[in-house]
Parts: structure tokens; sequence; C-alpha cells
């Protein structure tokens, strides 16, 4: 009981960090080395190093004697089993297990049976890496693969260093345990990750239309104005549009009809930024109102066109909704960040008097100024 809790504590210990630990390579040992090393490396290759790292530490240990080899191996095997289930680029993992190879030298004082089952067992995680969506497709294909691949690698070490077999089993019991509980673990934080990238879309995204949201508006225009004050970023525009009568749409045709208005604009709008020369970000910041920030250095010349080349393009729009065609008009304001503007409000204040100028103006047009 001894030799198993103490393998169960290190390895399940080792294994907990060991999955987190990888999640945090992948996602930002490439940036990492490109900013320390200047070197441009792939997320697959910072893993392989990172492993290769990890084993020859292990080893490491056991040549300076400061743990069992039970505890070593444990180490070991939970590692490339559960990176031969993660790892996607199948050459890198190759290359990764004639490291692993190398790192046993000298091979049990070159016993070639142990020799060869040691490259046989390693061998043995090639399919599985190449398989390894089909396998955890299913737990409890995934389950069986885990048993039978650890079974395999615990009878190897139970040749190689002349384990008892009924230890053997017993930490092998163990192991699977401890190997179960770190996919699991596994499998929770690709779910928070998954919350928290579906939360972060919602609360930057506008639920109706997909265009970004009033609070991502505010945290980027609040960024861009800083840097254009500054004077570390060219000019930046901002141009607010509203749906010319949208109110007598929502009261003739129903807010249904409202809404199939409100998406049809920002997949036009959208579509018709695609074609745009300058940086264009589209925000939902109202009911009927959209704001679009306009980077990239564009001249007044130059984003007063592209408001109006919209207006122009916008009156052959029809929206086929509620039984009937709708034709839509916009009225635009559209202004530049100045050095003054020292505030969000003071750029947005000036861009919302400009597109109440157009609507008193008639609707249907372009009212800029600065």
């Amino acid at each position: 009981m001894a030799l198993v809790g103490n393998t169960f504590f290190w390895t399940f210990f080792f294994m907990i960090g060991f999955v987190a630990s990888l999640e945090i390579v992948e996602d930002l040992g490439p940036e990492l080395v490109a900013r320390w090393l200047h070197r441009q490396i792939s997320a697959a290759t910072a893993i392989v190093l990172y492993v290769i790292a990890i084993i020859l530490f292990i080893r490491m240990l056991r040549l300076f004697g400061t743990t069992y080899t039970w505890t070593a191996n444990a180490l070991r095997n939970g590692a490339l089993i559960y990176v031969a289930k993660q790892l996607r680029d199948q050459r890198a993992f190759a290359v990764l297990l004639v490291a692993v190879f190398a790192t046993f030298w000298p091979y049990w004082h070159w016993d070639l049976w142990a020799l060869a089952g040691q490259a046989l067992v390693l061998a043995l995680l090639l399919p599985i890496n190449r398989y390894q969506d089909w396998i955890k497709r299913n737990w409890h294909r995934h389950f069986v693969v885990l048993s039978a691949i650890s079974l395999v690698y615990w009878l190897f070490d139970m040749y190689a260093y002349h384990y008892r077999l009924s230890e053997t089993l017993a930490v092998w019991a163990c192991f699977v345990v401890v190997l179960v509980l770190a996919h699991m673990y596994d499998y929770l934080l690709v779910y928070r990750q998954h919350r928290t990238n579906t939360l972060e879309y919602d609360n930057q995204h506008d639920a109706l239309t997909g265009v970004h949201s009033l609070s991502k508006f505010s945290h980027d225009f609040g960024r861009y104005r800083q840097l254009s004050v500054a004077g570390n970023m060219p000019a930046v525009h901002l141009v607010m549009m509203d749906v010319d009568h949208f109110k007598r749409i929502n009261d003739t045709y129903g807010h249904l009809a409202g809404n199939d208005v409100l998406k049809a604009f920002a997949s036009d709008l959208e579509a018709y930024l695609d074609q745009i020369a300058f940086p264009c970000t589209l925000y939902r910041t109202g009911g009927e109102e959209f704001s679009l920030l306009v980077a990239g250095g564009a001249t007044d010349q130059q984003v007063h066109e592209i408001a109006t080349a919209y207006v122009t393009h916008l009156r052959q729009l029809r929206i086929v909704t509620a039984g009937t065609k709708l034709a839509l008009t916009v009225s635009v304001g559209v202004t530049r960040v100045l050095a003054t503007d020292r505030q969000n409000d003071t750029t947005i204040a000036r861009a919302d008097a400009n597109l109440y100028a157009a609507k008193r103006a008639g609707r249907d047009r372009v009212v800029a100024g600065n």
C-alpha cells in the first residue's frame, strides 16, 4: 500500500501540473521564443522541447538517486501517454519519441531485449497519436486504450527493472486512475476556455446583428483615441450612422421585421467595408444606430467618400420581410479624432452633432466636420 500511495501521490500532482503547463507552453511558447530568442517555432516544437526537458529532468532525478524507479517510470509514462493523445503534429511526435529513446542510454547495460522492448513500447504510441481523435471521441474506447497501453508500459518496466508482478499490477491500476483524472482535468480546462471564449464573444458582439457591441466600441475607441491624441497612431475617424425612419418600420411592420432590417443592414455594411482599403470596424451602439471606426491614416476626404459611397449603395438595397420589400436610407455623421479630444465623449458629441445635422437636412446624406 505504501508503494501504491506514494506512486499515486507524486504521479497525480505531477500530471495535474503537467496538463496545465502544457496548455501554457502551447499557447505562449512560440511567442516567448520569438520575443526572447528572435526565432520562430511552432506550438508543436515548443511542446516537444518542453516534454524532452521534463523527461531529462526525471532522468536526472534517477541518476542522483533522489526518486524511486517506480515514481520516475510513472511520471515518464504518464507524460508520454498523455502527449500522444494531445500533440497534433505526427512528425514532431516521432522526433519526441526518438529523443526519449536516447535518454535511456546505456539501455540497461546494453540488454538487447530491454532495448528492443523499449523501442517497441515507444513505437506503440505512434498509432495512438495518429488516431487520437477517434480514440477520444468515445469515453469507453478512450479508457480501454489508456488501460491497455499503460499495462504494456508497466509490464515492460516490470521486465526491465525486475519488479514483482503483484506490485506492478497494483501500480498499474493506480496509474490508470491518475491518467483518467488527468484527462478529466484536461476536459475541464478545455470546457472553461470554451466558456470564457463564449462569454468574451457575447460581451464583444451584438446578439442580434453579430457586429461588435457598445462595450467593445467603448474599449476600442478609448484606446484608439488615446493613441491618436498621443501621436502614436495615424488619423482615426468616427462615423456614426442611423437608419432613417426606423420607428416607422417597427410601427408598420412589427418588431420582427425591424430586426430583419437591422440584420440585413449590418450584413450589407460589413460586406461593403470588406472592400475598403483602410481598417474599418463596425459596432452597434444603439437601437438603429451604428458606429464605424476608420483607422490607418485615411484623410477626411477619403472617409467622406467612403461614407457617401455607402449611402449611395444602400439606396439599391431591398430587404424582404413581412411579405414586402423595404428600401433603406441612412443619415451619417463623420468626424476625426483631434489632438484636443481628451475624452471619448468630446469626439462622440461632435460626430453625433453631424449625424443630427444630416437628419435635419433631409436624411439620406453625410455630414462631416471637425
